[in-house]
């Protein structure tokens, strides 16, 4: 693995007394890179499995993004738009592809609040399991290399309103698959490196059955990129929102 220079800064949206259509945080992917050898943009990944498959699929790893609610607001959830693509380990043109492999049958995204539990152990605030027929899939014009879907960007409704107090959290997406040991899911790296605890990336493993939803923090770089959107109602207060600028990475196990 190979760490990335990057920054990042924090850019404070004051909100008014009623609620408003916000931007709740937000990692963009990052700007993808051209294989000298075919001429193709690609893009790159971490893969990320549901919570719910308790550590059981053949990657056997989640990787959730932090992110803030900033004090004196409340933030209401509304949907989400995020990036990804796909193993096919059968196909030898994985560009032509128009939708994530059909082995990935539907998302578990979790809310978890890193500063209300044991320091590895984080609590899940909620949960969601979107089915696939609910993602709106947008081929996203740049590609992975070899057994890898171009990347999508995916966007889904995060139904029920949960509504997040000031404090740390973190978003993970995973896929719920219908082969444990099929086609995997790589959640695309987005721009934040971590070097803020706002852009830290945490990941859960389950190769030791009791280590699955224990998490570490990543250090090398690793991301997922995002937008969370929904409304916020501040008191008066502030939504921090990432703006990050930094450089791609391989497709990787996170580590």
């Amino acid at each position: 693995m190979r760490f990335v220079a990057a920054f990042a800064s924090i850019v404070i949206v004051h909100c008014a007394t009623a609620a408003h259509a916000a931007v709740i945080a937000q990692n963009f992917p990052v700007s993808p890179s051209v294989d000298p050898a075919t001429g193709r943009l690609l893009q790159d990944g971490t893969f990320s499995d549901a919570l719910l498959s308790g550590g059981s699929y053949y990657w056997s790893q989640a990787i959730g993004q932090s992110f803030s609610v900033g004090a004196g607001s409340t933030a209401t959830l509304a949907s989400l738009q995020w990036w990804g693509s796909s193993e096919y380990q059968s196909s030898s043109s994985p560009w032509t592809q128009t939708s994530l492999s059909a082995n990935i049958q539907g998302f578990q995204v979790a809310i978890l609040r890193t500063d209300g539990g044991p320091s590895t152990q984080f609590p899940v605030v909620q949960s969601w399991t979107i089915q696939i027929s609910s993602v709106t899939q947008t081929l996203n014009g740049t590609f992975t290399p070899t057994t890898y879907s171009p990347v999508f960007q995916l966007n889904a409704a995060l139904n029920g309103g949960l509504s997040l107090g000031a404090g740390n959290y973190m978003i993970t997406v995973g896929a719920i698959l219908t082969n444990g040991n099929g086609d995997a899911f790589a959640w695309t790296d987005g721009v934040a490196d971590g070097s803020l605890p706002t852009t830290q990336c945490w990941a859960t493993v389950g190769d030791v059955a009791s280590q699955w939803g224990t998490w570490s923090r990543v250090t090398d770089g690793t991301s997922g990129a995002f937008i969370l959107n929904g409304t916020t109602t501040p008191a008066p207060g502030a939504i921090a929102l990432l703006a990050i600028a930094g450089s791609s990475r391989r497709r990787r196990r996170a580590e």
